[in-house]
């Protein structure tokens, strides 16, 4: 088999073993109500593929993506006299958005916004786009419900993920770093620029091992995480179902 070149000019794909190669990815996902980004900083999720029995798989490269958790959260400004959204004060708005996240409990007790209110302050806030037009043309007037409903937040977007991982090979207790990767300094980032990686060296993973990925959250960024190792699988290896020779024995009851 011919080989593979990486942006650095090295080999990357070559076979260990006589036998037929055949492409093949192993896909972690962090998705679902209990495994999914959170945008709590310190969460720790761990995700677990087995490598199946016919055939050993050998990792090249490693690369991810991310699908953002949209929770529009809308909110406005308590009703004037007059004047517009203009008129109105900066205090005003965090206040309203404190409300709006059940927060107020943080600023009655300690004086200060709490998590959420301050990550929406940080990631942005915009226009309501259902009213933008009459907000910023002054049409509105009396509609307390315009008002009210004025602001959404801006959820963190993927070019702002931020995490830690970390490799495992749990049937020989190999760890693949000496310490959890920021995402960005070992696979690049989610915008697809540079969002996967070559090894060093390829990795091979004997059959029925398992590879488990631990991700440490360090942004607020909300939504699915997809880590997949890309590789081949080499068929025909001895003790294997693949391997020449081998007889399949079918169990009858």
């Amino acid at each position: 088999m011919s080989a593979q070149v990486n942006g650095f000019g090295d080999s990357v794909a070559t076979a260990s073993a006589a036998g037929r190669t055949i492409p093949f990815d192993y896909a972690f996902r962090f998705e679902g109500t209990n495994n999914e980004l959170k945008g709590q900083p310190g969460l720790v999720h761990n995700s677990t593929v087995e490598i199946s029995i016919e055939a050993a798989f050998t990792a090249v490269s490693i690369g991810y993506g991310v699908v953002p958790k949209v929770e529009p959260i809308t909110f406005g400004l308590p009703p004037v006299s007059e004047g517009t959204i203009f008129n109105r004060t900066i205090a005003e708005l965090i206040l309203s958005l404190t409300k709006a996240l059940d927060e107020l409990e943080f600023v009655n007790r300690i004086g200060k916004v709490g998590p959420r209110t301050a990550a929406v302050m940080k990631d942005g806030l915009r226009l309501n786009p259902q009213f933008a037009d009459r907000l910023l043309t002054g049409g509105f007037e009396g509609d307390e419900q315009i008002l009210g409903q004025a602001f959404q937040a801006v959820g963190a977007p993927p070019e702002r993920v931020a995490f830690k991982y970390a490799l495992f090979d749990q049937g020989s207790g190999r760890e693949f770093q000496s310490e959890p990767i920021l995402n960005i300094a070992g696979l690049g980032s989610s915008d697809g620029k540079r969002p996967f990686r070559y090894f060093a060296r390829p990795i091979e993973f004997a059959p029925r091992s398992t590879i488990r990925l631990q991700i440490t959250e360090v942004s607020a960024f909300k939504g699915e995480l997809h880590v997949s190792l890309h590789g081949y699988k080499t068929l025909g290896i001895p003790g294997t179902p693949t391997a020449p020779g081998h007889i399949r024995r079918r169990v009858t009851r």
